[in-house]
């Protein structure tokens, strides 16, 4: 697709779902896959997709994304029992799904978006069509991952 000056919402709506696999999801269907959304507002002209084809999101992952995702998916299965695996917040964190909201002010053009999930790619493609002005909000599970990569155990059964 040429991006030049194309910032209309539909026409980056039909390049995602042609070239990205997503689905268009409700609002009440993303109220289902988490309660806890109070971060994520959404307004009249908000158009949500999901990402739900796993081999497909790792496509769209970088190496240090890839390698982040398992240092959670290890420190998960190490350290958290009983963890709910199809909960949103595990999805998202492990790379399972990733949760696409473009609104528009005006009803036509693109004017932000929201992504949850990991996807440099997709993140990137994304922010063409906004410019200059985008703001990247760090996930606090990254800094998790971060203080992760460099904790040491020590004690008499660590080497």
């Amino acid at each position: 697709m040429n991006i030049g000056n194309k910032c209309k919402i539909k026409d980056i709506s039909k390049c995602l779902v042609d070239e990205f696999k997503v689905q268009q999801i409700t609002k009440e269907d993303l109220l289902n896959l988490s309660g806890n959304l109070s971060t994520i507002e959404l307004n009249d002209n908000s158009i949500i997709y999901k990402i739900s084809d796993l081999d497909f999101i790792q496509s769209l992952l970088s190496e240090n994304e890839k390698s982040e995702i398992q240092i959670t998916i290890n420190h998960f299965n190490e350290n958290v029992e009983d963890i709910d695996c199809s909960s949103y917040e595990y999805q998202i964190s492990t790379g399972k799904l990733i949760i696409i909201v473009l609104e528009s002010e005006d009803g036509d053009n693109l004017s932000s978006f929201i992504m949850d999930g990991n996807g440099e790619l997709l993140f990137n493609y994304l922010s063409k069509f906004i410019g200059d002005d985008i703001e990247k909000i760090e996930n606090p599970l990254d800094e998790v991952i971060e203080e992760l990569k460099h904790f040491t155990p020590y004690g008499k059964y660590f080497k």
